[in-house]
């Protein structure tokens, strides 16, 4: 079955909770929307900015406005907005990286920073060489796949001990800019922007 659901404006980054809700940036309205499951929109929060960005876990929604470089963190239920900080230099993407815990790609300075909830502290920042610039997580295996420009290539990282460790490196398309994961199956999905070629790597 194919739903489509009306936005206010055109939207951007999304993420989808395991529940069923999606959150929606709309970055010409400096909003993020939340849909139901049914993609009625149950709240509205407002970052202001540019939020080009959004991830989710637990009952959280955190909003990356790139322009600021930086990572807002909101209550989905209530839409209150709890805390904020700066990320890096030149944060280009976010993901969730399980509970409690948010992951920035910090494009400009070639770090993955880990962010804790609760409240929101920046507990660790990990040298990716190679421009690095989306991320997405395999919340089954616990890997985080981050796809590296300069390179061409996707690396995995493993994060079940406190430390990012490598795991595994694969070529990709020219200036890989997307990665999604399939956390039932694991398979990896990259998009390269030089040629317009989506490739699919299984485990």
């Amino acid at each position: 079955m194919v739903s489509r659901w009306s936005l206010p404006a055109a939207g951007g980054a999304l993420a989808v909770h395991p529940s069923g809700w999606t959150a929606v940036a709309v970055p010409s309205l400096g909003d993020v929307i939340i849909l139901s499951a049914t993609g009625a929109v149950t709240r509205t929060l407002h970052p202001g900015g540019q939020p080009g960005g959004v991830a989710v876990t637990d009952d959280l929604v955190a909003v990356l406005d790139p322009a600021q470089t930086s990572l807002t963190v909101f209550d989905a239920t209530s839409g209150a907005r709890r805390e904020g900080l700066r990320a890096g230099d030149g944060a280009a993407s976010v993901t969730t990286g399980g509970p409690g815990r948010f992951l920035v790609i910090d494009a400009r300075d070639g770090e993955l920073l880990v962010f804790e909830t609760g409240p929101l502290i920046l507990r660790q920042r990990f040298p990716v060489p190679g421009s690095p610039y989306a991320a997405a997580y395999d919340p089954t295996r616990r890997t985080l796949w981050v796809t590296v420009t300069e390179r061409n290539e996707v690396v995995g990282y493993d994060l079940t001990g406190g430390t990012p460790r490598e795991v595994t490196r694969h070529p990709t398309p020219r200036l890989p800019i997307a990665v999604a994961v399939d956390a039932l199956t694991g398979t990896v999905v990259v998009a390269g922007s030089a040629e317009g070629l989506v490739q699919r790597i299984s485990p």
